[in-house]
């Protein structure tokens, strides 16, 4: 895995521009593949060209090293990022004589040519990081640090993205302290990687230390934790652990949940064990109403559905279902107790999904109320495409006659191709291509 590093370009608009106001400076910012740290630094003779800003060097020096700095990192650059070759040279030209703010340095093209970021996502890095003063020493350091870690482009991309921070972190003794302690609570060097793009604060915030030890010791693994981090990353930013977190898990277990239970609770990324524990207890009320034994697997999903919606959120959700399907309230506590996540898709999509299987399919409310999950399903990518391989294989006297619907959409892709589209291949030809047509939005052929 390759990782990268940070190069800049420092000029001083009075060497080239005489008309340019005292002292203003403009910068460009990149990042550039490296092995070691002692390739972070370009010596050209004895003029260095990376120079801290307490011993800046005469005008003409400094130009003159930053033209051969130029020279000799602009073929480095093109072979990195393979854009068109005025690319790089726009950007110098631009670097050289726009007049700048001294902390507008973050120029959001080279952030996505650099890092890997969307135009939005650079346009919001960029803008954070144009409010914090700059110091190109330590950004050159802080990306020579994270070549320990081996992060890859993406992980610099990821990082970026959650903490547009993340370019501007100082190697201070926070953030090696930071790191020595990862080590010391058991986490070897990649998982540290691996951490860093899912939950950068890590670096900068003393206090996540302790936070993660304590999911560490929960959760048993560090993989395990990755995961709940990456569904959830304020769970090192945002709870108290003594006051939320610990008496939130007593309550869950007080209610009958395992310790496994409310492990997979966190992996999923709810929120509910960071909240304030009288905010637990009414979510728990409001998953008792659908009537499920609380040591069930529903009554845990239930709990996941309702975290994070008020009980009046709930209450017109019901409402609404009740109306859309064509159910009592019997039927409706029967659907949503075998798939209670059914009350966290949007009205749009529950209307299409209904729409689509009573008017399209011919279900009727009965079967989709034994059958709630049918909603959870994408109308383009699993429900209309395996619907049409249904009809023409029922048109053709091929499919058995105990198959219906729900059972060929249930299936995962690699058993549905095994079971429906393979065996076919010879009777009927081009069933397989227009299925995978279909999932990509197309239209499906008559066959």
């Amino acid at each position: 895995m390759e990782a990268y590093t940070l190069a800049g370009f420092w000029h001083d608009q009075r060497s080239r521009c005489p008309d340019a106001q005292d002292g203003t400076r403009s910068r460009a910012l990149f990042l550039l593949p490296v092995k070691t740290e002692a390739q972070i630094s370009l010596t050209t003779g004895h003029d260095t060209a990376v120079r801290s800003r307490r011993d800046p060097s005469p005008p003409r020096r400094r130009a003159g090293a930053m033209q051969r700095l130029q020279k000799q990192l602009l073929p480095a650059l093109r072979a990195a990022f393979p854009l068109p070759a005025s690319h790089f040279s726009s950007r110098l030209l631009s670097a050289s004589t726009a007049t700048l703010s001294p902390t507008r340095f973050v120029d959001e093209d080279a952030l996505v040519a650099a890092c890997g970021l969307t135009g939005a996502e650079a346009l919001k890095a960029s803008k954070r990081l144009q409010k914090v003063p700059s110091n190109l020493d330590a950004a050159l350091t802080f990306l020579a640090f994270l070549a320990d870690f081996r992060l890859s482009k993406d992980d610099i991309a990821a990082a970026s993205s959650r903490y547009p921070r993340f370019l501007h972190l100082k190697v201070d003794e926070t953030l090696t302290s930071q790191v020595a302690r990862l080590r010391d609570i058991g986490l070897s060097t990649p998982e540290i990687g691996r951490l860093i793009t899912i939950a950068p604060c890590i670096l900068s915030n003393p206090r996540t230390i302790s936070r993660l030890e304590f999911y560490l010791s929960f959760l048993g693994s560090y993989p395990r934790v990755h995961s709940a981090l990456r569904n959830n990353s304020s769970l090192l930013r945002r709870n108290n652990i003594e006051s939320e977190v610990k008496p939130n898990i007593a309550f869950l277990e007080q209610c009958g949940l395992t310790t496994c239970d409310i492990a997979k609770i966190l992996m999923s990324g709810s929120r509910i064990l960071i909240m304030q524990p009288e905010h637990v207890k009414e979510i728990v009320a409001c998953a008792d109403k659908f009537g499920m034994p609380r040591e069930s697997a529903g009554f845990r999903y239930a709990l996941m559905a309702v975290t994070g919606i008020s009980p009046v959120r709930v209450s017109a959700k019901l409402d609404f279902l009740r109306m859309v399907i064509g159910c009592s309230d019997a039927q409706l506590h029967i659907a949503v107790s075998r798939f209670p996540l059914i009350l966290t898709y949007s009205e749009v999509k529950l209307s299409r999904s209904l729409e689509f299987l009573k008017a399209e399919v011919g279900l009727e409310p009965q079967y989709i109320v034994l059958r709630p999950a049918l909603l959870g399903y994408s109308i383009q990518k699993r429900l209309m495409p395996r619907y049409h391989v249904m009809k023409v294989l029922n048109e053709k006297g091929l499919l058995k006659k105990d198959t219906d619907f729900y059972s060929m959409v249930k299936i995962v892709e690699e058993s549905f191709f095994k079971k429906f589209l393979l065996p076919y291949h010879r009777s009927v030809p081009g069933l397989e291509k227009a299925y995978l047509a279909a999932r990509e939005g197309k239209m499906f052929p008559e066959i």
